[in-house]
């Protein structure tokens, strides 16, 4: 479904330069769910942003079903690509109504609500919400800027899987909410990214979440993919074991990753 061949990117600042990407070589399948783990800098946020089109690769080629996207624009690709960011305020347009949003996503563009929010699309708005156990089902009427940060993010998610999209990108979309939001918008997410068979790539610093959920993790470091991991692979991995795997690819002075690590396994 998604194949990345040789990707890089190198960021300059002033006269220094950064190799966010380095030689990317990737394949996700069709339904695959691909967990990517790794510290600041590890190039995490680059790779979500050159397959959402808002990056450009220095080289390499990106495609999606077979069809070469490298050179689309982003606006282009968001027909097929949904993305959720780690800002809740960013997935979701604060000034509509709850029942507003949904219309937006379901159409992929700003055209008229008028013919959206008929009787039979509200309830079937009102059903899909009912899903999120969130009650947002009795509050389409309700500005989006009302709704806690959990609410929106979930609802941000649920409105990037509605149209079904091909690629589904995730980044760090549970790191800005409390503990009970964060592990509920993460089972929303693995329930509609089951449910739907959605080809997800999610970004996240935490390693136990990493674990939880998806077929597959990627632990990148340096712009490099170090350990690619299928199912079986990490199915009976926890966090200290995956910290070793770290130390054996050579990555041991990474003080924030180590610490995080420590702070999930004592949870």
């Amino acid at each position: 479904m998604l194949t990345l061949h040789g990707v890089s990117k190198t960021f300059r600042l002033g006269k220094e330069s950064v190799r966010a990407l380095d030689g990317i070589d990737l394949g996700v399948g069709a339904g695959e769910f691909l967990t990517v783990i790794g510290s600041n800098g590890a190039g995490k946020t680059t790779l979500l942003n050159v397959i959402a089109g808002t990056c450009w690769p220095d080289s390499g080629r990106i495609a999606v079903a077979g069809q070469d996207v490298t050179a689309w624009p982003a606006y282009r690709r968001a027909r097929f690509i949904g993305r959720v960011f780690q800002d809740p305020r960013q997935g979701t347009a604060p000034h509509l109504t709850v029942a507003e949003n949904l219309a937006l996503a379901a159409q992929k563009g700003p055209r008229t609500l008028r013919w959206a929010l008929g009787r039979a699309r509200l309830a079937f708005f009102r059903r899909e919400l009912a899903v999120l156990g969130m009650d947002l089902e009795k509050r389409l009427n309700e500005r989006a800027a009302y709704l806690s940060g959990g609410e929106r993010q979930a609802l941000a998610v649920l409105m990037a899987t509605f149209t079904r999209p091909k690629v589904l990108l995730l980044d760090e979309h549970t790191a800005a909410l409390d503990p009970a939001h964060a592990e509920r918008v993460l089972e929303i997410t693995d329930q509609l990214v089951r449910a739907h068979h959605i080809t997800s790539l999610m970004v996240t610093h935490r390693m136990d979440h990493a674990l939880r959920v998806g077929s597959r993790l990627v632990m990148m470091h340096k712009g490099r993919v170090l350990l690619d991991l299928g199912a079986a692979a990490k199915a009976n991995l926890g966090v200290e074991d995956l910290v070793g795997l770290f130390r054996k690819v050579g990555v041991v002075d990474d003080e924030l990753l180590l610490t995080d690590a420590k702070a999930c396994a004592a949870q």
